[in-house]
């Protein structure tokens, strides 16, 4: 692949693609906290894929789970996994792993767009693919799911449980008071 010049970048006609896992993502977010009204929260990721096509911008992840066969009978995918892309849908871009925010570019776009694909761990195939247009609502799904984070990390609300035994077994919390994992 050659690099994405600035010409290519600003050019809504133009398709681009950058390498995988080469472009970095930043997401400045103004937070509404009672502790903090001036807060912001900073979120930074690494897409694995980021390109424009037909003027879409589109966030391509690959998650590569132990357990292949809870994905085949899913018809969407796991929330979390779509806010991921959620967010890298919305930040700032740069191919440099920095924090000088003149490294940092938009890319302009009509749409955005994200796709999981659900890929074996083995073979590196793709079992299943989950493809969607950014809205309103995911946006503010995304939004809330932001809010809510922010509010727990300061104090304001307390978490709510998953309620699953897998996920307790996995945790490092010590003397939790919801743990389910057992003896």
């Amino acid at each position: 692949m050659v690099p994405v010049t600035h010409e290519e970048l600003v050019d809504l006609k133009k398709d681009v693609e950058f390498a995988y896992e080469s472009i970095n993502t930043r997401l400045a977010v103004p937070l509404n906290l009672q502790k903090y009204p001036k807060a912001n929260l900073l979120i930074y990721g690494r897409a694995d894929k980021v390109y424009r096509s037909q003027g879409t911008l589109i966030v391509e992840e690959s998650k590569f789970p132990y357990n292949l066969a809870k994905y085949l009978q899913t018809f969407e995918p796991y929330p979390d996994h779509k806010l991921q892309t959620l967010l890298y849908l919305n930040s700032l871009f740069s191919s440099q792993n920095s924090i000088d925010q003149k490294t940092w570019f938009e890319i302009p776009h009509t749409q955005k767009a994200w796709i999981i694909n659900i890929k074996d761990r083995k073979t590196g195939g793709t079992i299943k693919t989950f493809k969607g247009l950014q809205t309103t609502e995911l946006e503010q799904y995304m939004n809330a799911n932001i809010q809510r984070f922010a509010n727990i990390a300061a104090g304001e609300v307390q978490p709510r449980h998953h309620l699953r035994q897998a996920k307790c077994s996995k945790c490092r919390i010590e003397n939790c008071p919801h743990n389910l994992s057992p003896e």
